[in-house]
């Protein structure tokens, strides 16, 4: 039959889809010479088509290992191209770069695949290294890690305490005068509590990662607000002492006033934990269109290079009070949040040794009525 309607191969559209391949790809001819370095691999390491097209293929495995922060991925890299097995990957992470680029600023994990190339007829005729970029997959394999981790450590506290009193009351062999009994339901009631805690928090990380935190704003003072949640936490210490410092005026917020009591409570929950003693100081104060509301404590202060990385999920500093007073790390990650649905920001002002301050924004009320 004739080549009527067959279709006709246009170099052209292999050359383009090769150089919009959603991967890193690197080729090399059957003389081991790289004769192509795509676009989306300059992107993915700092190494350009000019100075790798050419290379032969050992030392282009080089330079991708001098790009490493694994000591081990040079012998995987080198392994890997003589087995020539498409089954066979390496997991590379990147260094980040340090020439100011926002392309390889952080650190980015990917794949390398080699794949052997044929011809019509089987012949070898070279490699392709396919690299896939996987940062947001193992990113989110180790946040399920540090998540089941976690809360089965927090969780196991709180039941270990719960069913050890509930054993120990239903023993028949030891009569429990009311005091007693008395302490070790309330210690249950307050274990039960902490688990509602954990199951809560978890509850609430997963609305604001999927976009779905409910959030009723509505105008509210947040003056009661405040001076309620500071009469409830001074039940909870007998180390610290309060100092409430709200202006003579304030204007109505737009809130939602049981999920901003929700932040205030674990600024404040956050200062008694962190700090052995001393005092605390809840203020506002009122900014033209947003107030500012700000909790001081006079503990250890968290060092510069953590005041960012505090409010991510999990993220807990580690030293001697973090390990003594546990926690799930979601606390600051899941105000952020709700600060953040409220159209403000929150941020840490501290000094190492000088204590720390919270403090988040919240909009006013806008009188729409007044031109």
């Amino acid at each position: 039959m004739s080549g009527e309607g067959a279709a006709v191969a246009d170099p052209r559209l292999t050359d383009s889809a090769i150089r919009e391949w959603v991967d890193g790809l690197a080729l090399i001819n059957a003389q081991d010479r790289v004769v192509y370095w795509n676009r989306r691999a300059e992107e993915f390491l700092p190494l350009s088509a000019n100075q790798v097209v050419g290379l032969c293929a050992e030392d282009l495995l080089d330079r991708i290992a001098d790009c490493a922060t694994q000591d081990t991925v040079r012998s995987q890299l080198h392994d890997a191209f003589a087995a020539r097995q498409s089954t066979r990957v390496v997991d590379l992470q990147v260094r980040p770069s340090d020439n100011g680029s926002t392309t390889n600023s952080s650190t980015r994990i990917l794949a390398l695949r080699f794949l052997p190339l044929h011809d019509e007829s089987g012949g070898d005729i070279g490699l392709g290294i396919d690299m896939r970029d996987m940062t947001q997959e193992r990113t989110a394999d180790a946040m399920k890690s540090q998540l089941l981790s976690t809360v089965s450590h927090e969780l196991r506290t709180p039941l270990a305490s719960i069913k050890g009193f509930a054993t120990t009351l239903l023993r028949q062999d030891v009569k429990w005068d009311e005091a007693t009994e008395r302490d070790f339901l309330r210690i249950i009631e307050e274990e039960t509590d902490r688990l509602t805690e954990i199951i809560d928090n978890l509850l609430d990380m997963s609305q604001i990662e999927a976009g779905a935190l409910r959030i009723t704003k509505e105008p509210s003072q947040i003056r009661q607000l405040i001076r309620e949640v500071v009469d409830g936490m001074r039940m909870r210490t007998e180390s610290h002492y309060f100092v409430v410092d709200l202006p003579a005026e304030m204007p109505q917020i737009m809130m939602d006033p049981r999920r901003i009591r929700q932040v205030l409570t674990n600024l404040i929950g956050n200062a008694i934990k962190y700090t052995p003693r001393g005092q605390i100081t809840v203020s506002c104060e009122v900014e033209a269109d947003r107030v500012v509301v700000s909790v001081a404590d006079q503990g250890a202060g968290v060092p510069p290079e953590f005041r960012d990385k505090i409010f991510e999920r999990f993220f807990q500093i580690d030293g001697a009070s973090t390990r003594r007073v546990g926690g799930s790390g979601l606390g600051l990650s899941i105000s952020r949040g709700i600060i953040e649905a409220h159209q403000g920001k929150i941020w840490v002002e501290s000094g190492q040794g000088q204590g720390s301050t919270f403090r988040f924004t919240l909009p006013v009320v806008i009188d729409e009525a007044v031109e």
